[in-house]
């Protein structure tokens, strides 16, 4: 199914481009009737169907006139506005490939549904990268385990599902959306929440993708244990990443239980530190218990990694552990966190085998 994307813009030269850059790259996804007269586009709406219409703001047609036809937006020359008569608007001159997620955005919230990385016998692989301490390193570690699935040629999600996590710190890329976005859709009983994911969504230049974090963090605690559900069902349902990691606080309760069944893999990262290492025998006793009353196996797809791991006797592997160890990452001080990914990435490539 494709979004039959309607245009109408007196600049025939800026439609022309625009139609030809959607159409190289997004022909499979998008349909498309391109006017720069009013009265052929006012025809066209009258006959014939439209799911998103873009009108230029001096085309010398109304866009509250079009509403009744599909979402309606303004290509407008001013980047600054939002919003214009009471409609949305769209920065004309951004770089084609943002328009192409406004589009994308206007039709999820009309609640419709296009098959954009659906279909029956695939599922991407979802992986959590988690500790039962902080001050591990988790994170960066997620951070890196995403960078090196990119580099293999693999569709690759970053997820940061913490209260106060930013996966910021780790990717940058161009775009209009926040993770925000997904939680309203998520909220919503009319908004299409894959393809508002595939709106918001950005790219790193590693080839990793990514959510720019909420603008404030107050948005996070607004998501619930089903938000989480129906976001992770949603992922891993489709066939648009090979794998998305996961980064997300470790919980001990029936509800996180329900997550940790969907994984594919989960990755427990300590440092072998005393106060640790106990917490992740109590941890793993808990999940035991939980594992049986609830007739469930999540330890099976476990791994532990040491990271800052010292040869000190501030860091000791922990007795007694059932779980395959992928390795030990050694302290590395005075680093940026991307110069610690890169190391991770350039010197350490034996963690990552197997995953």
């Amino acid at each position: 199914m494709q979004i039959r994307l309607v245009i109408g813009e007196h600049d025939e030269r800026y439609l022309n481009n625009l139609v030809r850059f959607l159409e190289k790259n997004y022909l499979d996804k998008l349909e498309i009737f391109s006017f720069s007269s009013p009265q052929m586009l006012e025809h066209h709406l009258a006959s014939g169907s439209a799911d998103v219409i873009l009108i230029d703001e001096n085309f010398g047609m109304k866009a509250k006139e079009a509403e009744k036809y599909g979402k309606t937006a303004y290509l407008c020359d001013n980047a600054s506005e939002t919003e214009k008569d009471g409609v949305r608007t769209i920065a004309k001159f951004k770089k084609p490939d943002l328009i192409y997620k406004d589009i994308l955005d206007l039709y999820a919230e009309g609640g419709n549904r296009a098959a954009f990385g659906s279909g029956s016998g695939y599922f991407g692989n979802l992986v959590l990268v988690t500790s039962c301490s902080g001050g591990t390193g988790a994170s960066t570690f997620g951070a890196a385990l995403a960078r090196q699935y990119a580099s293999k040629g693999k569709k690759t999600l970053y997820l940061n599902l913490e209260p106060m996590g930013s996966s910021a710190d780790f990717f940058s890329g161009s775009g209009n959306y926040r993770f925000e976005d997904v939680i309203f859709a998520l909220k919503s009983r009319r908004a299409d929440v894959l393809l508002k994911m595939e709106s918001t969504v950005r790219t790193d230049r590693s080839g990793v993708s990514f959510f720019e974090p909420c603008s404030t963090s107050m948005y996070m605690l607004e998501l619930t244990h089903e938000d989480i559900i129906k976001t992770l069902d949603t992922l891993r349902s489709s066939r648009t990443y090979d794998y998305v990691v996961i980064d997300m606080n470790l919980k001990i309760s029936k509800e996180f239980m329900e997550i940790l069944g969907r994984m594919n893999r989960i990755i427990l990262v300590q440092d072998g530190a005393e106060t640790s290492n106990t917490k992740f025998a109590r941890t793993m006793e808990a999940i035991g218990i939980l594992e049986e009353q609830m007739q469930m196996n999540v330890t099976g797809v476990m791994s532990l990694l040491y990271n800052r791991f010292s040869s000190s006797k501030s860091s000791r592997e922990i007795p007694g552990l059932k779980l395959p160890v992928l390795g030990k990452i050694p302290p590395i001080k005075h680093a940026l966190v991307n110069e610690i990914i890169e190391y991770i990435g350039k010197e350490m490539q034996g963690v990552f085998e197997g995953l």
